[in-house]
C-alpha cells in the first residue's frame, strides 16, 4: 500500500490554519477567479483542482478537524525533522567515539579486531536506532568491515579516518614537544 503524500491545504488557499470559514471562503473565491480553467494565460488546471480539494476539505468542520489532527502531527514530524538536522554535530561526536572504540580493539588484539554489535550497543550511551544509522555511515565510507565470526572491525580506511580526526591534537602535540627551548643548539667549531 503506497503511501499518501501529505498535501497543506492551508497552504494552497494561502491562509492561515487558524482563518475563519468566511475567510477560508473569500480567498478562495479570488484564487478561484484567477485560476480557473477557462481564463487564457493564468489558468492552471492542476492547481485549480487542489484549490477545490482544499476548500472541500476545509470548509466542512468534521473534515476540517480530521484534517486538522493530520496536519498537527504532520507539522509535529516536521519539528523533529529539524531538531534530528540539528543533532548533526552530536553525530560528528557519536562517530568518534564508535570509530575509536573498534579502532581501540584492533590495537588491543589485531588477531581478534572485531566487537559485536551487543557488546558495542552497551558500550555506548546512544539508542541502537542511533548505533545503527553511525555503522550504516562507516559500511558505506568503508570505515568499518565484518570479520568471519560476524563482528565488526575497523578497516585500513577506517584507521586512516580517526587519525585525520585527530589530526589537530596530533598537531598541537607535535608543537609542544618540539619548542625551542627543547631542540639542542649546535655549537659550530
Amino acid at each position: 500500500m503506497a503511501v499518501k503524500e501529505f498535501v497543506d491545504h492551508y497552504e494552497i488557499l494561502e491562509v492561515s490554519p487558524k482563518a475563519s470559514l468566511a475567510t477560508i471562503e473569500r480567498v478562495f473565491r479570488f484564487l478561484a477567479k484567477k485560476h480557473h480553467p477557462d481564463l487564457a494565460g493564468s489558468s492552471d488546471e492542476k492547481y485549480f483542482r487542489k484549490l477545490v480539494t482544499a476548500f472541500e476539505t476545509l470548509r466542512d468542520p468534521q473534515q476540517r478537524a480530521a484534517y486538522d489532527l493530520a496536519y498537527q502531527q504532520e507539522n509535529q514530524m516536521r519539528t523533529e525533522l529539524v531538531q534530528g538536522a540539528n543533532a548533526a554535530t552530536d553525530d560528528c561526536i557519536e562517530r568518534y567515539k564508535l570509530l575509536s572504540l573498534l579502532y581501540a580493539q584492533r590495537r588491543r588484539d589485531f588477531k581478534k579486531p572485531g566487537i559485536g554489535l551487543g557488546t558495542l550497543e552497551t558500550m555506548v550511551p546512544y539508542p541502537p536506532q542511533t548505533v545503527a544509522f553511525h555503522l550504516w555511515y562507516f559500511r558505506e565510507k568503508g570505515w568499518i568491515g565484518r570479520e568471519e565470526s560476524g563482528q565488526l572491525s575497523i578497516t585500513a580506511a577506517g584507521v586512516d579516518q580517526i587519525e585525520t580526526m585527530n589530526q589537530e591534537a596530533v598537531s598541537s602535540q607535535l608543537r609542544l614537544g618540539h619548542t625551542p627551548e627543547r631542540i639542542p643548539v649546535m655549537k659550530s667549531a
